[in-house]
């Protein structure tokens, strides 16, 4: 069982795992039918709301009997990045919760967050929570003893599951040992057969909302914005580059990624305008991303050769960057690194992914590409003065259709290439003050 207290485990980056398709069909072929049978041999502990009881609860209409006292939460956190990031707001919204019980009762919850290997980094940057279990899901059965494992020593009164889609989540949270388990009734999934307490998953409203409504059955008060660890962000050393950059976040993973980045061509042309402007370039990225990234140093490079502008390349965070125009750290940074790095910039640049949320939080000018992801479910939320720009087609223009990352037509149209180099510009000048030609 691999735990790390308050998220400080050493992990290495790995690939997210929601991007390998067959693992994604397995998950349904394999998952629906499972769920079957757990509806027809488990017993649920509750319908909605009933035997929770919240040492808050004053209202008996809500309050429950005592069957299920909370003493420890566990929050399940299987899907990306990026949702991995707006969940931390109801684990802001859990401080809260904790807080006042401690006051009113002198007991104290706890909270273990279970994310996958690939989300173990990002943890690193989130609050809130005391213990950290890493589930191996591409390995099913070693996933469940995992969890068991980790239950049966650290018992956990209520488990909810963040997870929108996939079955074998569901599946973990039914079999997991938990006194009453939380969960998500999303159309057309049929995961809602894993759960005591069903909350119906919406795609009309922000996930961010979707997230908080799962703590509504626990009587838990919600309204908090995702808070991030800035002691562990601030702890990183200081970027070497001594001027101004902007940060350039290109890629996109998961289901037909290449449908939600912007052309190459596009990035040239604004890192290009970027340079000549004074400014250093910063691109960021994954394990996976690190050739492209190094190919697209190479272009930009050549591209200013060709209009005189002297640069110089490295990918080496420890070099002295003093003179340096363009870098990519595109699997050497990991995301405390990339914390720092976006936090320190002047402003950022990336297609709806994991990083834009992260810059979005950080409160740092921030102006995000979107194509078919809807900006309206999946958009970047920040609580900082810098409100975040958003470019891209709208539904009633034929983007901004995708609800959980897969929903593409047959024959999906490409979109991104709609956004121009200028729109970003003109962004990056008229809403953050930048100064571009």
């Amino acid at each position: 069982m691999s735990t790390a207290g308050d998220g400080d485990s050493t992990v290495e980056q790995i690939p997210a795992e929601r991007g390998k398709a067959l693992l994604r069909r397995l998950d349904w072929w394999l998952g629906v039918p499972l769920l079957y049978l757990i509806a027809l041999f488990r017993t649920k502990k509750g319908r909605f709301g009933s035997q929770i009881h919240s040492g808050l609860a004053v209202d008996s209409a809500t309050a429950a009997s005592d069957e299920v006292v909370i003493k420890s939460i566990g929050v399940c956190v299987f899907a990306a990045i990026g949702d991995a990031l707006l969940a931390a707001a109801i684990l802001a919204d859990l401080k809260q919760y904790r807080n006042k019980i401690q006051a009113k009762t002198g007991e104290r919850i706890s909270v273990t967050i279970f994310s996958t290997p690939a989300n173990a980094e990002i943890f690193k940057l989130i609050s809130n929570f005391d213990r950290l279990v890493l589930i191996p899901i591409t390995s099913p059965w070693h996933a469940l003893q995992t969890m068991r494992e980790s239950i049966a020593q650290f018992p956990v009164d209520v488990l909810i599951d963040t997870s929108q889609w996939s079955k074998i989540g569901a599946i973990l949270c039914a079999l997991s040992g938990a006194k009453l388990t939380v969960g998500f009734n999303t159309p057309g999934q049929y995961r809602q057969f894993a759960y005591d307490v069903v909350v119906p998953h919406s795609r009309s409203v922000h996930e961010i909302d979707n997230f908080r409504a799962l703590l509504r059955p626990l009587n838990i008060s919600t309204g908090a914005m995702p808070q991030l660890n800035l002691i562990s962000i601030d702890q990183v050393p200081q970027p070497p580059i001594t001027k101004p950059y902007i940060v350039l976040h290109p890629w996109a993973s998961g289901t037909k990624f290449a449908m939600r980045e912007w052309p190459l061509n596009s990035w040239l042309e604004l890192g290009k305008r970027l340079v000549s402007a004074g400014y250093a370039i910063v691109i960021t990225g994954g394990p996976d991303d690190k050739k492209r990234a190094a190919d697209l140093v190479q272009k930009l490079n050549t591209s200013l050769a060709s209009a005189n502008l002297l640069v110089r390349n490295t990918s080496n965070l420890d070099d002295p960057l003093a003179g340096v125009s363009i870098i990519s750290v595109a699997g050497s940074a990991n995301w405390l690194e990339t914390a720092r790095l976006i936090n320190q910039a002047e402003a950022v640049v990336a297609v709806n992914t994991g990083t834009m949320h992260l810059a979005a939080i950080l409160g740092r000018p921030l102006v995000a590409l979107h194509g078919p992801t809807n900006p309206a479910r999946w958009g970047p939320l920040t609580s900082g003065t810098a409100i975040p720009v958003i470019l891209g087609l709208g539904l009633s223009e034929g983007g901004a259709y995708l609800h959980l990352g897969s929903e593409y037509p047959k024959e999906p149209v490409y979109l991104m290439d709609q956004i121009s180099p200028d729109a970003v510009i003109g962004a990056l000048k008229s809403n953050f003050g930048l100064q571009i030609s």
